[in-house]
């Protein structure tokens, strides 16, 4: 996790929101680093309470937002400023790991409401599958596109 922030923070995103669960250790492994960090305040809704409270958080200035996770460990910060410079107003960034999309997608501020109104675990892709035309693609190494489920999966 605290790898993906410094990507996140790395890359010159700012702010960079990072919605955690109430453990102390997610804190922990994130202190020093140039975040805010929030709470969420009810994990069990599933990734969508996570997206509402991290969106919560931004400016109202805000022209769009990357939602990333926390689980990608080849994802690098490179990478990450790819997929913001792909970004122009009215779309929606996705990332193309040989042949399927995955995250961290980029939305523009006028697909916000629809992100607020996700319910359960239903992440962005809910989203982008609704509005085909304005997706553009960035092809990205395939594994950068892997994600960990154990603490084990994670490179050294």
């Amino acid at each position: 996790m605290r790898r993906a922030a410094r990507n996140l923070v790395d890359a010159g995103l700012e702010p960079v929101v990072v919605v955690i669960s109430d453990d102390a250790r997610f804190a922990d492994a994130l202190a020093g680093l140039r975040v805010l960090l929030v709470n969420n305040p009810a994990p069990e809704l599933g990734i969508s309470r996570s997206i509402a409270t991290g969106l919560g958080l931004l400016p109202e200035t805000t022209a769009a937002a990357l939602i990333g996770v926390g689980d990608q460990p080849h994802l690098t910060a490179e990478a990450i400023a790819e997929l913001v410079r792909a970004f122009a107003p009215g779309r929606i960034v996705v990332p193309r790991y040989g042949d399927h999309r995955g995250n961290p997608p980029v939305f523009d501020r006028r697909f916000f409401p629809e992100l607020l109104r996700l319910r359960g675990d239903l992440g962005g892709q809910a989203v982008i599958a609704a509005h085909p035309d304005a997706v553009v693609e960035v092809s990205l190494s395939a594994a950068m596109g892997d994600d960990v489920d154990s603490p084990e999966e994670w490179p050294a």
